[in-house]
């Protein structure tokens, strides 16, 4: 056998065909060449080429050849014929069509197929090659497919090569076939299993010689591909049965499975090698498990991982918890990022981030300024709301059908719901307590800058004559704003603003405060019994009244993001994260994110191809959005003649006493107030007599997303 010839198909069909016609090929000889299947057509045609003889194909009968023969030219010729010249005849048995003995006489005949041109080049029998004998017409078709594009791939393939891409039917080198396949496509009679076999020798999987049927060959093959990932990353080659750890000599194959899974991006691959254990016994005595941290198969080492990752965070070790989390991610980046085991992970980056900051949260200090605090740009407590809000969206990811085994299965669960509903409601309690001691012993919103002195804050940089668009987003929350900004900040220049919302935070108010005109004459007061807002006399009440002070400023307010866009200044209102929580959707975070990643691309789009100088997005005001299932407490104490709202109460007689935090034009950072507001801070709290009940999304109260805001200003590098 000659596993590595020199010679290919076509120069081998040209060698038969020098020896068959005379010297130089001067006369009119015909040598005919039998070719049972027809799938040396090209072959022969180019060998007949390159020897410089003319080619005629019987395309329906072989003696049609003696009927063209008069038109062809006085050349040599090859005469093709895609039958067999024997064929199997029902009632005479073989039948041998002997009809061209004159050619054979004075020119010359061939009878070779495909297989047998093959066997020759490497020395062995036709069978070896393919074996027509068991095969089927369609797997015989496959297989001189799979030659023909293994000699036109641009060299002369290894033996081994070739029988194994025939062997799996053109589907890969048998044992790569078998790491990302499985056996389905290959025959299963003991030839071709002994044939595989011998295959796997040859690539060092020594441990199929003993496996007997397919099932327990690929088996064998998964734990050797896995056993040497294993190993590549540090595993103890000793640790394995004899044959599974130890690397063969061959460089290429040190590490197959490794190859297919970098370059296949695949999540069926995911489900082959991480929802099966492959070497449990063998992990679970590894002295430290992430060792072996950027291995992406066995699902024995993705348990053991997680394992230890639960240890580590039960001990409070949460900044590890984090890094090792995201290591993991890294590490399953191999595969699509919708697998579960990478939701898995990203979840538990997540928990171990919010661990971290609930931590420090509790760990703070007795005297603070909750508004501070929760809005600070690096260590604010608005990174807990949004560390809640991604928690929900990454879902249960151990849910997963595939994986039912795994331990997080017990762990995760009890986990997210002790953050998610225990420890954030906590949270936002205890906040609420920080909010009305804060007001009880000082003036926290003294100082800070208020939503409606922005318009004054920022007019001259609005009358610069450069094309501006202003967003106007209900209920765009800080933490909301933080993450659209920090996404903008990668491609454009960002300035950001932290600043109170106009109180009480509902959209009537907060919305006034973001229209043209002087801050000091910027007024909301009590009026015929319902709280009502104004500025220089204007009544700013609805919507409709505010697109007026806009267009007399000069200002276009389209209808949609598409149309009425050709002004230089534009103020563009949109509800829709307010609609959301108001409307109860289901999954409220996710529709929030979504928004986000809408609004991203709304401003891009107006920035890059639309050629908008500065864009502004603004807010009105923020929201709580309430663990699911959370039972609220309704207050009824007030009977007055004031406006009783969810979470507010307003009029003249609303006093000190009561539940929440009264704030008034004497009170340092509302100076706009000319009556009185009582606002709720309890985050379970609501009023009775508003005419709502439980509400699981809300703003118009006084805690830090309600009313902290951030306003972004974006321009072009």
């Amino acid at each position: 056998m000659k596993s590595q010839p020199t010679t290919t198909l076509e120069n081998q069909a040209k060698a038969h065909l020098e020896d068959e016609f005379p010297d130089e090929h001067a006369t009119a000889v015909r040598v005919v060449w039998w070719d049972e299947g027809g799938h040396l057509r090209e072959v022969v045609r180019a060998a007949a080429d390159q020897i410089g003889v003319r080619f005629s194909e019987a395309e329906r009968f072989p003696l049609e050849l003696r009927r063209t023969a008069v038109k062809e030219p006085e050349s040599p010729h090859v005469w093709y014929i895609p039958e067999a010249k024997t064929i199997k005849d029902s009632e005479e048995g073989m039948i041998e069509r002997d009809w061209f003995r004159d050619i054979r006489e004075t020119g010359g005949e061939i009878e070779l197929t495909i297989e047998q041109l093959t066997a020759e080049l490497y020395e062995v029998n036709p069978w070896d090659i393919y074996d027509i004998e068991r095969g089927t017409e369609s797997d015989r078709e496959t297989a001189a497919k799979v030659i023909k594009n293994q000699f036109g791939s641009g060299g002369i393939p290894r033996y081994g090569d070739l029988i194994g891409e025939i062997i799996t039917k053109g589907e890969g080198q048998i044992l790569e076939h078998l790491l990302e396949g499985g056996w389905p496509e290959i025959d299963r009679d003991d030839e071709t299993i002994a044939r595989v076999q011998e295959s796997l020798k040859d690539r060092h999987v020594a441990p199929a010689d003993s496996a007997e049927t397919p099932e327990e060959i690929e088996d064998v093959v998964w734990k050797w591909a896995v056993a040497r990932w294993l190993v590549a990353e540090g595993m103890d080659v000793d640790a394995f049965p004899e044959g599974y750890g130890k690397v063969g000599s061959t460089l290429g194959d040190i590490n197959p499975l490794k190859r297919i899974v970098d370059s296949r991006q695949s999540k069926r691959l995911a489900e082959r090698y991480l929802s099966e254990s492959y070497w449990g016994d063998v992990i679970e005595a590894s002295d430290d498990v992430w060792e072996l941290v950027a291995c992406p198969v066995d699902g024995a080492l993705d348990a053991a991982l997680w394992d230890a990752w639960l240890e580590s965070l039960e001990e409070g070790r949460y900044t590890e918890c984090i890094e090792r989390a995201n290591e993991r991610q890294q590490a399953l980046g191999v595969y699509p990022d919708d697998i579960p085991w990478t939701t898995l992970w990203e979840q538990a980056e997540q928990v171990a981030e919010l661990e971290l900051r609930f931590a420090a949260w509790e760990e703070r200090s007795q005297s603070f300024d909750p508004f501070d605090q929760y809005a600070d740009q690096e260590d604010g407590t608005w990174k807990i709301d949004y560390g809640v809000l991604e928690l929900e969206i990454t879902g249960e990811p151990e849910q997963e059908r595939l994986l039912d085994s795994h331990p997080a299965t017990e762990s995760l669960p009890e986990i997210r719901a002790e953050l998610l509903e225990t420890r954030y409601m906590d949270y936002l309690e205890e906040m609420s307590e920080a909010v009305v001691s804060s007001f009880s012993t000082g003036s926290p919103l003294a100082g800070k800058d208020a939503a409606y002195e922005w318009w004054t804050d920022n007019e001259q940089d609005l009358a610069t004559g450069e094309t501006v668009a202003l967003f106007l987003i209900d209920a765009l929350r800080l933490d909301l704003a933080r993450e659209l900004a920090n996404r903008l900040r990668e491609d454009y220049s960002i300035a950001e603003e932290t600043r109170v919302s106009t109180l009480p935070s509902e959209t009537k108010f907060g919305m006034a405060a973001l229209t043209p005109g002087r801050a000091h004459r910027f007024r909301v007061k009590f009026r015929n019994g319902k709280l009502s807002v104004e500025r220089g006399g204007q009544r700013l009440d609805n919507k409709g009244n505010r697109v007026k002070v806009l267009e007399r400023e000069g200002w276009d307010v389209p209808d949609d993001r598409d149309s009425g866009w050709q002004h230089h200044q534009i103020a563009y209102y949109d509800k829709d994260i307010d609609d959301i929580g108001e409307n109860e959707l289901d999954n409220p975070e996710s529709h929030f994110t979504s928004y986000i990643d809408e609004l991203y691309d709304l401003i891009t789009e107006k920035l890059e191809n639309e050629n908008w100088d500065r864009i502004y997005v603004v807010t009105d005001h923020g929201f709580v959005l309430l663990p699911k299932g959370t039972t609220m407490e309704s207050i009824s104490s007030y009977d007055g003649d004031g406006e009783v709202k969810y979470r507010r109460i307003a009029g003249d007689d609303v006093e000190d006493a009561g539940t929440g935090v009264r704030v008034t034009g004497q009170t340092p950072g509302t100076e706009y107030l000319k009556t009185s507001v009582r606002l709720l801070a309890h985050p379970r709290q609501y009023n009775s007599k508003s005419g709502l009940t439980d509400a699981r999304y809300y703003h118009g109260g006084i805690l830090p997303q309600e009313c902290m805001l951030n306003f972004i200003r974006i321009e072009k590098e």
